[in-house]
């Protein structure tokens, strides 16, 4: 994934789970691609350079041939749209809105509110130091709660029916932000269930945060 001249290149941090998104969605669809790391801890993200490709300073940004995509949602879609292989949304229109429906949970409605940026941001509003952890942690548990009751009435072996979908990659991801701020899971039994099995995907795996090249 590192030699250069690919068709993809990657923006990316280790450590973010809308980077993972892209990462797994990549791979799943084995499109070869090459990962350019952004520090976020060293403001990469912030340089002129770089946010000249991306004017919100977030991670992911897509290269395809020069095309800059930015925002993980949209690059999911897009994936989709110019490689239809390895399908990450159901093929009928009812089952793609359920798994946007369970996606917009996880991008939407959870992990922008409890980003980095967002809960120093709390820390700072309420005359405390660091990150608000705790601010993190409701938000999670608000996500999950309402992941939980939809995914109830959709999954099968993954969360709608059978076949790995973006609202998969994008609760794999979200764990790894749920882990990282020690939520408890014991409320959530579905997506405990789906989480177990999401943990042998290929390409969850291969794009798990700790084996980034810019990992630390």
């Amino acid at each position: 994934m590192t030699t250069q001249n690919k068709e993809f290149k990657l923006y990316s941090y280790w450590r973010s789970s809308a980077s993972w998104r892209i990462r797994a969605a990549l791979l799943h669809k084995n499109i070869d691609f090459e990962i350019i790391p952004v520090n976020l801890v060293k403001g990469e993200h912030k340089s002129d350079e770089y946010l000249a490709k991306n004017p919100s300073a977030l991670v992911p940004t897509l290269d395809h041939n020069g095309l800059l995509l930015n925002q993980s949602p949209a690059i999911l879609e897009y994936l989709e749209e110019i490689h239809p292989e390895n399908p990450l949304l159901p093929s009928d229109a009812v089952g793609r809105a359920r798994v946007r429906a369970l996606t917009d949970i996880i991008v939407c409605d959870t992990h922008p509110i409890q980003n980095l940026s967002i809960i120093k941001q709390v820390a700072t509003l309420r005359g405390k130091e660091g990150v608000d952890i705790e601010f993190a942690k409701w938000v999670i548990v608000k996500g999950f709660t309402a992941y939980e009751k939809m995914v109830s009435t959709t999954m099968g072996k993954y969360s709608y029916g059978d076949n790995l979908t973006i609202a998969d990659i994008c609760l794999a991801a979200q764990h790894y932000n749920a882990v990282r701020f020690e939520v408890d899971l014991t409320p959530f039994p579905c997506i405990t269930k789906l989480l177990s099995v999401l943990s042998e995907v290929p390409c969850i795996n291969q794009s798990h945060p700790s084996g980034q090249p810019d990992a630390q």
